[in-house]
């Protein structure tokens, strides 16, 4: 067994692994440094940063209730949401970026072009940075989604049924958090299918392509079907509601906005043409436009949300440019949470992909193929990405859904994705030393891992400028208030202490201890107040209502940021509850009616999904086995 274990261990390909794992978690540990303690989170608004203390067990309820469901998932009851917070992210960025690795190797680069350029992907601005912005949707994509080509390539080529059900797996997990996105890239996905056959046309038993298309189709519907049918019937319900919004309409309503007020909607975050440039110098424009994140370097170009001026702001100037407005005219708002990166030795590389194309493409192997593919695609997304800045985005926007995208900017992600694929080829070409026959020397080579090393650290530092630390300690503590609440029969509670002496931090808390809580004291259903001494001493009709009796008391507590709120008496209590007679204990919440159809759905979703994973894990195991029985 030792003798194995050794054997793997100095197999290149462990090597070249290990190496590639121990720089991503070098890198990582960068970007989040500061917040890997479970006290401690990434500033992201768009995302929890604290947990209600049942969450593992809400998680199984929603999925027995018919939440779908995808293997990242299972993070709710393998450790914490403390533990996985940064966790998620990380491993999101690295999962990303063996996608893509998958994918160069399958085509026949080495393992340096292959992870070099994959590990590039993983860390890019626009693709990993959005963390800063807690759109987890995306990361759950970037955890299935990149192994996608791949598994096209090598179904295409090979006809395994295993790549063509898997291929039809990651479709599915993919699809789970961010529609939208997972649009664009299948739609790039299957363009590469078709370019692959294309590609492969004088060896492809085109029978065995179809049946395997249907393999694909049929492992994608009993996976997916939950995350599509919540696609169809609430995304995109939400996405004309929120456009409803804009216009001052009801939901309900037929949304009949005028084509340029739709329009300024969906165009609004268009790639700005100047901010091409920052693909290769970081930041020039500006950071984040979150004071957290970038308190001095706020972001300052016109990737944002359009906005007429009315008419009661002309003469005003423009928060940005200082120049004064003129009613009517269209401004840009500036807003963003995210870089937009690629890496300078990133996109030097690609360009190089592109010369070792032209120089290989009539060698014969094969590997160079997929460069036009490559090229051509990225061109049209970035044409794409310019949204409202090029006439060409109208022909995107009378696609079917093309009038519910919003952001064009979102197609830098499909650029980012063609661009490092692009450099993997540039590695390769420079790893032979651009040359038909022989090897590169191996200095050549030292140099090339030097610079595949500092374009990985390079991207790692720019990503680590957008990550602020937010303390969610206090939150976690006990909360001997909110257990009193629930032993009362639970109700809504009104926390009437300043902002400035920790109103929030303290409704944060009753809210994971699961206390229902209220920032309008104007709320009839108040049952309970929580206040400090200065809400006793200074605000004269709740003093009346202790007087009268109109609120009794319930405790006394202690505040503490290492023992969070506890029960007290006398001059050690900071906090007391009250609470109203008058309003009633809730009633029990009642079950929402089960919907039968979607519980089955989600159960075959499950179960395809554990099925699927075990029988790719046999064929491993078989593959294994099969290797070390030759001689």
């Amino acid at each position: 067994m030792k003798q194995r274990v050794m054997d793997f261990l100095r197999r290149p390909s462990t090597i070249a692994f290990l190496v590639f794992t121990a720089l991503y978690v070098v890198c990582m540990g960068g970007i989040f440094w500061g917040t890997w303690s479970l006290d401690k989170a990434p500033i992201e608004p768009d995302n929890a940063t604290f947990y209600p203390i049942n969450e593992a067990a809400r998680w199984f309820r929603g999925l027995v209730g018919g939440n779908d469901f995808v293997p990242s998932d299972l993070m709710h009851v393998i450790g914490s949401m403390y533990f996985w917070q940064e966790l998620q992210y990380a491993l999101a960025g690295y999962l990303a970026a063996l996608g893509l690795a998958f994918y160069l190797r399958g085509r026949g680069l080495s393992r340096f072009a292959a992870l070099a350029g994959g590990a590039a992907y993983g860390l890019m601005g626009y693709t990993f940075t959005l963390f800063s912005a807690g759109h987890l949707g995306w990361f759950i994509w970037m955890m299935y989604g990149p192994f996608a080509f791949g598994l096209v390539d090598r179904a295409v080529r090979k006809g395994k049924w295993r790549n063509w059900a898997l291929l039809g797996a990651v479709l599915a997990w993919a699809a789970a958090r961010q529609s939208d996105m997972w649009l664009l890239f299948t739609v790039l996905t299957f363009a590469y299918g078709v370019w692959t056959l294309v590609r492969e046309w004088k060896q492809v038993k085109f029978l065995r392509v179809l049946a395997g298309v249907g393999v694909t189709a049929v492992v994608t519907c009993a996976i997916g079907l939950p995350q599509f049918t919540r696609a169809l019937t609430q995304d995109l319900a939400g996405r004309e509601a929120q456009i409803a919004a804009t216009s001052g309409k009801d939901a309900s309503e037929t949304v009949d906005k005028s084509a340029d007020e739709r329009w300024r909607f969906c165009t609004s975050w268009s790639l700005p043409p100047e901010d091409t440039l920052e693909f290769v110098a970081s930041e020039i424009h500006g950071g984040s436009n979150d004071p957290r994140v970038s308190p001095t370097n706020p972001y300052k170009g016109r990737l944002g949300q359009q906005i007429v001026v009315p008419a009661n702001a002309a003469g005003q100037k423009h928060p940005v440019t200082g120049v004064p407005l003129k009613a009517g005219e269209t401004i840009w708002m500036p807003y963003r949470q995210h870089s937009l990166y690629f890496g300078l030795l990133t996109v030097l590389f690609a360009l190089a992909g592109l010369v070792g194309w032209w120089r290989y493409r009539k060698d014969g192997s094969g590997i160079w193929r997929d460069v036009p593919f490559w090229f051509g695609a990225g061109v049209l997304v970035y044409f794409c990405a310019l949204g409202c800045f090029t006439p060409f985005y109208k022909l995107v926007y009378a696609l079917p859904f093309g009038s519910t995208l919003r952001a064009p900017v979102k197609f830098v992600h499909l650029l980012e994705f063609c661009v490092a694929a692009l450099a993997g080829f540039g590695f390769e070409a420079a790893w032979r030393g651009f040359k038909r026959e022989g090897a590169a020397p191996f200095g050549l080579k030292a140099v090339l891992i030097v610079l595949a090393v500092a374009n990985v650290v390079n991207l790692a530092y720019v990503d680590s400028k957008y990550c602020a630390v937010e303390d969610v300690s206090f939150v976690r503590l006990p909360n001997a208030a909110a257990e009193d609440v629930a032993k009362a029969g639970g109700g809504k509670v009104f926390v009437a202490i300043a902002p400035q002496e920790g109103r929030k931090a303290i409704n944060d808390s009753m809210g994971v201890h699961l206390a229902t809580t209220t920032d309008n004291p104007a709320d009839n259903d108040i049952r309970y107040f929580l206040v400090n001494g200065n809400t006793l001493r200074q605000n004269k009709t709740f003093n009346e209502w202790v007087q009268s009796g109109r609120v009794k008391s319930v405790g006394m507590y202690a505040l503490s940021q290492t023992g969070g709120i506890s029960r007290a008496a006398g001059a050690s209590a900071q906090l007391a509850l009250f609470e109203n007679p008058s309003v009633p204990a809730p009633p029990p919440k009642e079950e929402p009616a089960s919907n039968r159809a979607r519980q089955v759905l989600v159960w075959v979703s499950v179960f395809a999904t554990f099925g699927l994973l075990a029988w790719g894990a046999w064929g491993a195991v078989r593959r294994k086995r099969a290797c070390e029985s030759q001689p």
